[in-house]
């Protein structure tokens, strides 16, 4: 499976580039993914026009599956209504035909209105059960704009996800394979506890920090490994560099004793009772 990792694309910014979003359009098209993952801050500021911009540029993307996740600048001055009419539901699933066989591809939303933190809520932690548990046909993939892990070389860890604990328990719980995350700016890798958490910078702004380049995520896995590579948009091959690489299946010899539901507790969604 192939998948190309980008977000942060911030249309609106002063710092916005568009030869960096169009180079990046059209590296992948070349590339021919299975998966485009546009994981939030599609704008600044969530105004209409901004969207409106936006989406004339991501169209030109010629993926069949293309899955985006809101984030915490596109839920300013209710943006969120023109997320969904330019690009649909802001939470959804899907289902993606792959060599490995069916990957379940979940989009969640865990911004709030005007508010640069993000929460996944409780009245979120069934639906994700409900998708992700038992899911034995292919890869467990979760978007979500916000990191859930502090990412090194970005500063002090602020506007992080605030219920990150309970939403690591259940991915865990759940195994999923790979959390595909943004908001930061800055590309890094953690695995922990057999979840592959992947952070992807701005892909077409200058508002990078440190010695970061804006850029994007190629992911490359099947049955045996995985490789993550960050690529700079339009520099080609000098602007490729391994990022991360793992088996597929998570290697650890860690135990962890109490059981699950002394830490989190949630019911079933009502239409799955009984």
């Amino acid at each position: 499976m192939r998948i190309v990792q980008m977000s942060d694309v911030h249309v609106g910014s002063g710092l916005f580039r568009p030869d960096l979003l169009e180079a990046t359009i059209q590296e992948t098209n070349a590339l021919k993914p299975d998966l485009v993952a546009v994981v939030g801050d599609l704008t600044m500021e969530g105004y209409r026009w901004e969207f409106e911009e936006a989406k004339g540029y991501l169209d030109r993307l010629e993926c069949e599956n293309v899955v985006y996740a809101m984030g915490n600048h596109d839920a300013k001055n209710v943006g969120y209504r023109h997320f969904e009419e330019f690009f649909g539901i802001r939470e959804k699933s899907v289902e993606i035909s792959v060599p490995e066989g069916i990957a379940k591809v979940v989009s969640l939303d865990s911004t709030k209105p005007d508010l640069d933190e993000g929460e996944v809520g409780r009245e979120h932690y069934g639906w994700l059960d409900s998708e992700f548990r038992g899911w034995d046909q292919g890869p467990r993939i979760l978007m979500i704009h916000h990191h859930i892990l502090a990412v090194p070389g970005t500063g002090r860890d602020v506007n992080n996800l605030r219920d990150a604990g309970d939403v690591m328990a259940i991915l865990r719980e759940l195994k999923i394979d790979m959390v595909l995350s943004g908001h930061r700016h800055v590309p890094y890798v953690w695995s922990i506890s057999g979840v592959r958490i992947v952070h992807s910078g701005t892909v077409s702004t200058m508002r990078v920090r440190g010695v970061m380049p804006p850029s994007y995520n190629v992911i490359e896995f099947d049955q045996d490994s995985v490789e993550i590579t960050l690529q700079e948009p339009g520099k080609g091959a000098e602007g490729r560099q391994p990022l991360a690489s793992f088996s597929r299946s998570p290697i650890t010899t860690s135990k962890f004793y109490p059981d699950y539901n002394n830490f989190v507790v949630y019911d079933k969604l009502p239409f799955l009772k009984g």
